[in-house]
């Protein structure tokens, strides 16, 4: 077992004032750290660090294409070091080792690279030049940002925070989550091997309760970027609406996959096992909810839960495992009580549908079966609520019309995905469906590039493509005077 802190100027601090909190593998259930977190004055402290790091002239006075060569370093470093944030992964979050080694690390490089190349491309305009003026809109960063990172995907969600507000010249705390804060640790000493100021990028730790919201309130803060619960979202932007701050959220999903009976079944099929179990089922844009066109139910239904006889449950450190643990005790409880609520709404449980008894050192894990429900009907809370575990609730549709009706029926909108051969009609359906981004005939891809702008109550702003790089720039207008017979004043 090791002990862990915060981490400021480049340092980690052994107290943070605060209380002691257990860091469990979920794989296990046995401890594996034991974290010091943050009281107030901790807090203070670092983010006063990141303020005199923004301040300072070894961070401002970097071009925009000297940030980006440090963060060209950082994503070399993660590489580099891939091995190493595997093993703390697996053991801090319980993510199979294929999933680690062949997604996750290589996207954090691939975000952190995509805003090393953006750092230098951002570029005001010349708005007018009418009446003896030029009109200019410029960008410049905020200053310190507060980068609060969910549970699911700790190393992947800190470098798209660290990337963009690094490159926009910003300095940036980090908060992860209690329950995971092994490898953002590792990340911000990746950060400062690779050549960043000391303080640019500090890490609080702790609960969202005490050390979150202290991070969120401080005057010092000028941005927040929050990934996590609707609920948690919604407090943090009603405790920044207090000071007036901008707040990027990036919150809860329920999103549909829509199949059409024109669809490739096969791969309609193993998209559909992927967007529901893919982490446990523990992923804001997994599409949980999959609407099947009636003329192809009981052929699709027989073929996904053929395929899901042969996804292997088990050992992270296994290669031919699929799906790892729940992640924390606590969402492994609420994910088993909405199984338990399934049965009471009249929902046939197709396969799965309890927990998972594994032997020898995981009997003490948090192991969930996938679990793919069927007799789904829209107002059944399986339906409405994100279960955030790996349940797949099935629903039949009739036509396009009631797949939209059913698709937006709820009141997230981050994500979606539409399998047809029609090319009209996934066009209208991109267009019909209120969610912030849609896959047509494919599943989870075009990370980094493209933006995720959620809708409704998954959220406000963007993250990921330019835009999410100018998410983290504040804008300013200035106004250019050329002719010295343009009015200044009253002329007295």
């Amino acid at each position: 077992m090791i002990d862990v802190g915060p981490f400021i100027d480049g340092e980690e601090l052994s107290d943070g004032g605060g209380e002691q909190c257990d860091v469990l593998n979920p794989a296990t259930g046995q401890v594996i750290a034991r974290q010091s977190c943050c009281d107030d004055a901790c807090v203070d402290r670092i983010v006063q660090s990141s303020a005199l790091a923004f301040a300072s002239d070894d961070w401002r006075s970097l071009a925009p294409a000297a940030r980006g060569a440090i963060l060209l370093r950082l994503a070399d470093l993660v590489e580099q070091k891939a091995d190493e944030l595997a093993e703390i992964e697996l053991e801090d979050v319980g993510k199979p080792i294929a999933q680690l080694r062949g997604g996750e690390i290589p996207l954090t490089a691939a975000i952190i690279r995509f805003y090393a190349g953006a750092a230098d491309k951002l570029e005001g305009r010349v708005k007018t030049s009418e009446g003896g003026h030029f009109a200019l809109t410029l960008y410049e960063p905020y200053g310190v940002v507060a980068g609060i990172l969910p549970w699911n995907y700790p190393l992947v969600n800190a470098a798209m925070k660290v990337a963009p507000a690094l490159a926009a010249g910003n300095t940036i705390v980090l908060k992860p989550s209690i329950e995971t804060p092994l490898s953002t640790l590792a990340f911000a000493r990746l950060v400062i091997e690779a050549g960043t100021p000391k303080g640019v990028v500090n890490v609080v730790v702790g609960s969202g309760s005490k050390a979150g919201n202290a991070l969120v309130s401080h005057r010092a803060v000028g941005k927040i970027s929050f990934t996590g619960s609707t609920e948690v979202g919604q407090h943090i932007q009603k405790l920044a609406a207090e000071q007036m701050k901008m707040v990027n959220l990036e919150c809860g999903g329920k999103n549909a996959i829509v199949v059409f009976d024109d669809a490739d079944l096969e791969r309609a099929a193993n998209a559909a096992l992927i967007s529901g179990f893919v982490n446990c089922g523990q992923l804001c844009v997994s599409c949980s909810r999959l609407l099947v066109q009636e003329s192809i139910r009981d052929e699709f239904l027989a073929l996904l839960k053929g395929k899901a006889g042969k996804l292997v449950v088990g050992d992270p450190r296994d290669e031919a495992t699929l799906i790892g643990p729940m992640i924390t005790r606590s969402q492994y409880e609420t994910a088993l009580g909405y199984l338990q609520t399934a049965t009471s709404e009249g929902c046939q449980v197709l396969c799965g549908g309890g927990r998972l008894e594994l032997p020898g050192p995981l009997a003490g894990g948090f192991w969930i079966e996938p679990t793919i429900l069927g007799g789904v009907k829209p107002g059944m809370k399986v339906h409405d609520e994100e279960i955030f575990g790996p349940v797949l609730s099935t629903v039949t549709f009739r036509d396009e019309a009631e797949a939209v009706q059913i698709s937006n029926a709820v009141e997230y909108g981050l994500s979606g995905s539409v399998w047809t051969a029609n090319g009209q009609r996934a066009l209208r359906m991109v267009r019909a469906l209120d969610t912030g981004i849609v896959w047509v005939n494919t599943m989870l891809t075009g990370y980094p590039q493209i933006p995720v702008p959620p809708h409704k109550m998954s959220g406000t702003g963007v993250e990921l493509g330019m835009e999410g790089l100018l998410a983290y720039c504040r804008r300013k207008s200035a106004m250019l005077g050329y002719d010295d017979g343009a009015p200044v004043g009253w002329g007295l």
